[in-house]
């Protein structure tokens, strides 16, 4: 396995990434994964991390990217956008389909929180997309409403603390937050799809998944409910961590799909 930092080229001057190889020769599958809100690549406890270092055992590579203004990202905060955020995966994804090591039918994306919403909105948009899978996330109307006083005013942006760290979200990300419309982005997608949540979270209903699910045309769809998790599966505690069980489904569910999608 081999992983190394990366700049994916864009308009805004690149993507910070790490990009994650399997051993061996031959063009190899792929999964792009996109973090949560104000988080980074690796993500909570290392989840993507060690999620990338599962994939390449399962002979899968992997790749990474931080959105503006979050991890190695040097764009302020308030560059950070729905749009953006699409556009970023969207150049990331088809950065992946064109390296010659990387097999372009067998790519699929993977969304944790807010990066499963820009996973769905990709999946609209991107007809090649192998597959779909989501953590802590999926169609879940209002979620960001306890943000709304933040914006109350008449200001350009909001600076709110999220409990774990502050991040200062621009006017346009929180109009575009709210006007995301996955059901009909997902109405075509015919792919593998995968939603993972946990029973307790309490920022991202667990019944969002199950909408997220019964929006897509895809007659492979798979819906897991991890007992007694909370929003990052109890990876920071309190309870029983459950993060090495997600990523170990989650990885064993790529290498099937897409080994299949051959």
């Amino acid at each position: 396995m081999t992983d190394h930092p990366i700049t994916v080229p864009s308009p805004q001057g690149g993507v910070p990434a790490a990009l994650t190889r399997p051993n061996g020769d031959g063009p190899a599958p792929a999964v792009l994964l996109l973090h949560g809100t104000a988080s980074h690549r690796d993500e909570v406890g290392g989840m993507f991390a060690r999620l990338a270092s599962a994939l390449a055992a399962s002979g899968v590579a992997s790749l990474r990217i931080d959105f503006a203004g979050c991890g190695a990202s040097t764009r302020p905060q308030t560059d950070l956008t729905v749009t953006g955020e699409l556009s970023d995966a969207r150049l990331a994804y088809r950065w992946l389909r064109g390296r010659d090591d990387i097999d372009a039918d067998r790519v699929a994306v993977l969304g944790f929180s807010q990066g499963g919403m820009i996973a769905a909105l990709l999946a609209g948009a991107e007809p090649g997309l192998a597959g779909l899978a989501t953590w802590s996330s999926g169609i879940a109307d209002g979620a960001f409403a306890p943000l709304a006083p933040a914006f109350a005013g008449a200001g350009d942006h909001a600076t709110v603390d999220l409990g774990f760290t502050r991040f200062t979200f621009s006017r346009a990300w929180w109009d575009e937050i709210r006007a995301i419309d996955l059901r009909a982005a997902l109405a075509g997608f015919d792919r593998p799809v995968l939603a993972v949540a946990g029973s307790d979270d309490d920022a991202v209903d667990p019944a969002a998944s199950l909408a997220l699910a019964g929006a897509v045309a895809s007659g492979d769809v798979t819906t897991v409910k991890v007992a007694g998790a909370d929003h990052i599966f109890n990876v920071l505690g309190p309870g029983e961590d459950r993060s090495s069980a997600v990523v170990a489904l989650t990885a064993d569910w790529f290498a099937s799909r897409l080994d299949g999608a051959r």
